[in-house]
């Protein structure tokens, strides 16, 4: 089976073609294909599939096996690969998604992707759609009690549920014992990645994803996304804004739609014998 290992700013991701529709994935096979020490190794992995509705259909899994509705920086990826291998040669390129509709608008220089910016769409803040158990409206100022502290955070969906948790010092908080305590807590029905903010200043935060199903990574495209859209609605930053992430940078821009834009980098080609 051939393959492309991809990443953006870190967050890297197994591609697989299957224009045909005939290439059938198990759980236990994604997992050992994003195993770092028995397989190719990626935080997730993505299958690009024909579309009767737009121009092509992105599948996306995380590194454990499960599918999820998207990925920011994965979609980047999938964008980059359509257009330079001839797949589809459209800009602005539709991708469909478990999220619907994603808008991706290449950055070209000398007939290669360098860079996409995603409209990523509204975000979604109805409670039964992140989804979280609560019988409310939003869940925009929520507390939860861990080890006898009471954490703030702010949950909404950018096509996944996201938690969004401001700090002050993220080098030196436990986001990998928060991040699980809230992933894996019964509000969130489907899970949850767990975003960690600092605010550098009006334009520019530090964000530190716990991801869903993945754990900590380099970036997270939605992550940042969710991040600078409660940054945003609590007044604490402005519309256009710089995210550094352990892997890079990202620049988010909140309107009623989220704009992001950032890199897709090509790593190898290679082929696996499942």
């Amino acid at each position: 089976m051939k393959f492309t290992k991809m990443h953006g700013l870190g967050n890297d991701f197994i591609v697989l073609e299957n224009l045909k529709e005939d290439l059938t994935l198990t759980k236990e096979q994604i997992t050992f294909l994003c195993d770092r020490k028995f397989g190719i190794g990626a935080d997730g992995l993505i299958i690009i599939n024909p579309s009767q509705i737009h121009h092509i259909k992105m599948s996306f899994y995380n590194s454990d096996g499960t599918e999820v509705e998207m990925c920011g920086n994965g979609i980047r990826c999938f964008a980059k690969y359509v257009y330079d291998n001839n797949i589809v040669r459209e800009n602005p390129l539709y991708v469909e998604t478990l999220a619907g509709l994603k808008i991706t608008y290449l950055e070209i220089k000398e007939d290669v992707v360098t860079k996409v910016q995603v409209n990523m769409g509204a975000p979604i803040f109805e409670c039964s759609k992140i989804p979280i158990d609560l019988n409310q409206k939003n869940a925009l100022n929520e507390r939860l009690s861990f080890n006898g502290q009471e954490i703030s955070y702010a949950a909404l969906s950018m096509g996944n549920p996201h938690v969004v948790i401001f700090v002050e010092d993220i080098e030196n908080y436990p986001i990998n014992e928060v991040g699980v305590f809230f992933e894996n807590h019964p509000l969130f029905i489907s899970k949850t990645n767990v975003n960690f903010v600092e605010i550098i200043d009006h334009d520019h935060i530090k964000v530190i994803t716990w991801e869903r199903g993945a754990g900590l990574t380099l970036a997270c495209g939605t992550g940042a996304c969710a991040s600078a859209t409660v940054g945003v609605l609590r007044g604490l930053i402005s519309q256009r804004i710089r995210a550094t992430l352990p892997g890079g940078d990202l620049h988010i821009e909140v309107k009623d739609d989220i704009y992001m834009t950032g890199e897709a980098i090509e790593v190898f080609n290679g082929k696996i014998t499942l």
